[in-house]
């Protein structure tokens, strides 16, 4: 183990400003998550890492209307 080294990245990572210590946080959790989906993950974990990555992204209140998802209203004529 590289004690040095990893104390003089703990420190560069305190220096950072809080914006960069939270980017610096995102990418290191993406690479974690990246590496574990390299090994068999179960139907659990894999949706634990779906549900993690959704909740990276801004909430939408867009909804639409059940008229808007109506299978007529998608497809048109088309589907007949």
């Amino acid at each position: 183990m590289n004690v040095k080294l990893v104390n003089s990245l703990v420190e560069v990572v305190l220096n950072l400003s809080p914006e960069d210590q939270k980017l610096f946080q995102e990418k290191l959790s993406n690479r974690q998550i990246e590496a574990t989906t390299r090994k068999s993950l179960t139907s659990t974990e894999k949706a634990d890492q779906f549900r993690q990555w959704l909740a990276q992204f801004p909430k939408s209140n867009a909804n639409l209307s059940n008229e808007a998802l109506c299978r007529e209203n998608i497809y048109d004529d088309r589907g007949r």
